[in-house]
């Protein structure tokens, strides 16, 4: 019987070693395919849950005060550039239009008038400057009459009489051209005047149709148009709403402007680069799974943003490990319509890209 109880003893212990030795073995396997998963796949890999869905964000403001007559669109309704939203009152804004192209008609008008003035003006010089002409000749004339009766006067042929007439002749036709010289400074002066007024005119007119100009585009900000094509969210009037250019109407949230913002520690990114690939997992459907890749770094950490940025230089400083954000741009997928901003994200950079 003690041969066999020690029999049974031996073979318990030889049972119990060789699970020992099992369990070492498998822990020992474990840790060897651990050291090698690290060396040959987790090293090239760095992931954080630090991660966020953004977009770019367009808020519509309208350039001009007034009621909400007419609203066009719906809260999370798809848009395109351009597309109406909502319609200002904008009877103020057109009547001040009309105003204003009433006083271009008229500036334009009396630029019509000015140049017709003008044309009268340049009639009466060549009008003038005929007379000049004519006067010339008379004087012409009668010079030669004036000298010839002079040696007639001294030779006694003539009489004195006879040589006063001649004389008073020749002195009316100098009078007569210093006139018509008179004439025509004046119609030139005239001229100058009228050009000088054109020039204000059209300086007038300039200005009225920068007045009118600046009317139509009050007139056309009456209609708020879309700047971008996207989907609406934060509807924030309705239709009687009284509005300015601060009020925020609403927001776009563009097409293709979804990114990732993850915020990786200082020392994870040592060997990340731009255009490096990322997978994305998205807390909200993690059956799903996206990819992308980087597209730019911070040019500081998110604690130098803040509102209180940390200041190390007191006394009791505890260093704290800094997270950089890095913009991560996603791919296109079929399900890309199911991302929205704000969602949490699992991202995971491949080093190896």
């Amino acid at each position: 019987m003690d041969n066999v109880a020690q029999l049974e003893t031996d073979t318990d212990f030889q049972g119990r070693k060789k699970i020992t030795w099992a369990v070492f073995a498998a822990l020992l396997l474990f840790l060897l395919i651990g050291i090698l998963y690290y060396f040959f796949v987790y090293r090239f890999y760095q992931s954080t849950d630090n991660a966020y869905v953004q977009a770019d964000v367009t808020w519509v403001m309208p350039k001009i005060s007034g009621e909400v007559v007419d609203l066009i669109i719906q809260d999370n309704q798809v848009v395109k550039k351009g597309e109406a939203l909502a319609i200002l009152d904008h009877r103020d804004y057109q009547a001040r239009y009309d105003q204003a192209q009433s006083v271009v008609t008229l500036k334009k008008a009396a630029l019509d008038v000015q140049q017709q003035n003008e044309r009268s003006a340049k009639s009466t010089i060549s009008e003038a400057n005929s007379g000049v002409i004519a006067a010339q000749a008379d004087l012409s004339r009668l010079k030669k009459d004036y000298t010839r009766y002079q040696d007639l006067l001294k030779d006694g042929v003539i009489t004195r009489q006879n040589f006063d007439n001649i004389q008073s002749q020749y002195l009316s036709a100098q009078a007569q051209l210093t006139k018509a010289q008179a004439a025509v400074n004046s119609a030139e002066a005239q001229l100058g005047s009228l050009q000088a007024g054109r020039a204000q005119l059209l300086a007038d007119i300039q200005s009225a149709n920068a007045t009118l100009d600046l009317y139509r585009i009050d007139l056309d900000s009456s209609k708020v148009i879309s700047p971008v094509s996207g989907k609406v969210g934060s509807l924030a009037i309705q239709k009687g709403s009284r509005v300015s250019p601060q009020t925020r109407l609403m927001a776009i949230i563009p097409e293709g402007s979804l990114y990732v913002e993850a915020n990786f520690k200082e020392t994870q990114i040592e060997k990340m680069h731009i255009g490096q690939k990322v997978k994305l997992k998205i807390d909200a459907y993690p059956s799903l799974t996206y990819t992308g890749k980087i597209e730019s770094f911070s040019p500081a950490s998110g604690a130098t943003f803040s509102m209180m940025p940390p200041d190390n230089a007191t006394g009791n400083f505890n260093k704290v490990v800094q997270r950089i954000p890095v913009r991560i741009a996603i791919d296109s997928s079929p399900h890309i319509d199911l991302i929205k901003p704000g969602m949490s994200v699992n991202a995971t950079v491949d080093l190896k890209t």
